[in-house]
């Protein structure tokens, strides 16, 4: 097994951007300057709030940190997972499945299991596919289980990869923020007789709290939030899809199988074939 150089990564990532953002060395400064101004031409009010040394601290500080905790390839998911959040109704359509395995569970009570083969293959669920493809070659049921809740199993694992990553950005943004603040502060009373430097300083010191606190307040917390409640959406989906999966050898009533399929979801969702 190869040796893991994230936390030796992270580390430096996270010591190389807030000290460069200390020492502001002078190709640095011009730099963060040109930064400043792009923002100041588009409006002077919003200039003020945009300091390349603060993103870095915030920003740079906390990317860092995170790296030592998780895989590269994980935080690269970043981008897509924050799509998702975005996009995704925080409501699956459980009831749509609920009729697709009622269905099948009429067909296999009247044509028997077999009947099923060529339906199973237009179902887009692999998670259901799978099931019911198992169940037609005559797995037994307990197997069926296992294998089922074992997929789930790591599905969740998945899913709480991706919340976590979201969630130690949403905690370590405004821990460097306060850093920022506390670099802003040592670096104002080294010199308490340059206003223009002393103001410079306190910038930095307030601009770092107010970022730290506001992306993680505004970004990661919440999109860890929406993550969470998708998961917890699919979750109950896909339990809700290896009781059906499990009724059908069983020959279970497919009336009564709806009744029960439908205690999944809330009253109001339920909607009748």
């Amino acid at each position: 097994m190869g040796k893991d150089y994230n936390s030796l990564i992270g580390l430096i990532v996270a010591y190389a951007l807030v000290s460069l953002a200390i020492i502001e060395p002078g190709w640095f400064l011009s730099i963060s300057n040109s930064f400043t101004q792009f923002f100041v031409g588009i409006n002077q009010n919003l200039g003020i709030f945009f300091d390349l040394p603060t993103f870095m601290i915030v920003l740079g500080g906390s990317f860092g940190a995170v790296v030592t905790n998780f895989k590269l390839d994980d935080i690269k998911k970043l981008g897509p997972l924050t799509v998702q959040a975005a996009l995704a109704p925080s409501e699956g359509d459980e009831s749509e499945t609920i009729n697709q395995i009622v269905e099948l569970s009429q067909e296999a009570r009247v044509n028997g299991l077999l009947s099923l083969e060529p339906k199973i293959k237009t179902i887009e669920s692999e998670f259901l596919r799978t099931g019911l493809e198992m169940v037609v070659d005559g797995t037994d049921v307990d197997e069926i289980r296992n294998s089922m809740e074992n997929d789930l199993s790591f599905m969740q694992r998945r899913h709480q990869k991706g919340q976590q990553i979201f969630l130690q950005f949403g905690m370590f943004c405004p821990a460097f923020g306060m850093v920022g603040t506390l670099v802003g502060l040592v670096k104002m009373m080294t010199d308490l007789t340059d206003i223009v430097q002393i103001a410079a300083n306190m910038q930095v010191a307030l601009l770092t709290t107010f970022w730290g606190s506001l992306i993680a307040n505004t970004l990661f917390l919440p999109v860890a939030g929406k993550l969470q409640v998708l998961s917890n959406n699919e979750v109950v989906i896909k339990e809700m899809m290896i009781e059906g999966v499990l009724s059908i050898p069983k020959g279970e009533n497919p009336k009564v199988l709806k009744k029960y399929l439908e205690t999944f979801i809330a009253p109001k969702r339920r909607i009748d074939a």
